[in-house]
């Protein structure tokens, strides 16, 4: 007794077996390729190695230097007559001082720690230049910390300042950490 023809076994025909190897190699070869890119990013914009001690003491002179003048410029900048209120504030390996510091509104009132960083000693706040142009060269000198010139938080808006600290509080939601003012 013979197997009916539905039964038979058929063979792919040989071009369309190509044609999906081909396929899946290319799919393959793609995700190899995007891998690769996404390493090599990672690698490119990944946090600069710290100093070695002998390139801190040969960095910190200069740095205080230009913290010096960038200080007195922000003072002036930010009208104020008391000491700045600072949070974090580094030197990169280039001498750009990046931080934080407790601003003022346009009405004269501070409004809490926001970022900064330095071009020719002159302070660069947000509000200056175009969002992203901001946000590059903060990403700069969050990757480039040489020299710590002023420990303090890195925590912006109210709960960041020395008043904040005092009238805000730490919330903890299982994964989450989440600062409210009183």
């Amino acid at each position: 007794m013979s197997k009916p023809v539905w039964d038979r076994p058929t063979r792919m025909p040989l071009i369309p077996r190509i044609i999906s190897g081909l396929f899946v190699v290319g799919i393959l070869g793609g995700a190899a390729f995007w891998v690769l890119d996404l390493t090599k990013f990672e690698r490119e914009n990944a946090a600069l190695p710290p100093p070695t001690d002998a390139q801190l003491a040969a960095a910190r002179p200069r740095a205080r230097a230009t913290w010096n003048l960038v200080r007195a410029n922000l003072t002036t900048r930010l009208h104020q007559v008391r000491p700045l209120d600072l949070g974090a504030v580094w030197s990169t390996r280039t001498g750009q001082i990046c931080g934080l510091v407790n601003g003022r509104g346009s009405f004269g009132g501070l409004t809490g720690m926001v970022r900064f960083y330095s071009v020719q000693h002159t302070p660069v706040f947000h509000q200056d230049v175009e969002h992203l142009q901001f946000q590059q060269a903060w990403f700069q000198c969050q990757r480039d910390r040489w020299v710590e010139l002023h420990a303090g938080t890195e925590e912006t808006g109210f709960c960041g300042t020395e008043l904040g600290k005092r009238r805000c509080y730490t919330v903890r939601i299982r994964d989450r950490v989440r600062t409210i003012e009183n």
